[in-house]
């Protein structure tokens, strides 16, 4: 008889599920400096219209994904009010159509055009709110 034991596939999965939802449980939600000095690195620096801030080197739109978006989203959320229990499901680093809606959101509240592109104008806005 073999001292292995064995284990039913139902159990083991139920522990690995287990042990996944832990993780997602106890995961550190990431802050925006997390992503800001990450998106630079990748992409590249530029000055901010006002000559004040060191942005991003390109813009960003639906359609695009990265750590540069997920610093968007992240700076988005804190900004317009988005309750933080709601931001795992959303700082994903995709942009989809509630990242759009967002940013059109953040757009008119800091008078910009809504037109849904994160360029030097909004990139300005959002470095601005976000940081102390």
């Amino acid at each position: 008889m073999s001292s292995l034991r064995r284990v039913r596939p139902l159990a083991a999965l139920a522990l690995a599920a287990s042990a996944v939802g832990t993780l997602l449980v106890t995961a550190p939600t990431a802050s925006a400096g997390d992503y800001a000095d990450a998106c630079i690195r990748s992409v590249g620096a530029r000055t901010s219209p006002n000559g004040a801030w060191t942005i991003p080197a390109r813009n960003f739109r639906y359609g695009s994904s990265g750590v540069c978006v997920s610093e968007i989203q992240h700076d988005v959320a804190s900004t317009i009010g988005i309750d933080p229990a709601d931001w795992p499901g959303f700082i994903d680093g995709v942009w989809g159509p509630k990242t759009d809606r967002y940013v059109r959101e953040f757009q008119r509240r800091s008078n910009l055009d809504p037109d849904g592109v994160v360029g030097p104008r909004t990139w300005e806005a959002l470095i601005s709110r976000t940081t102390d």
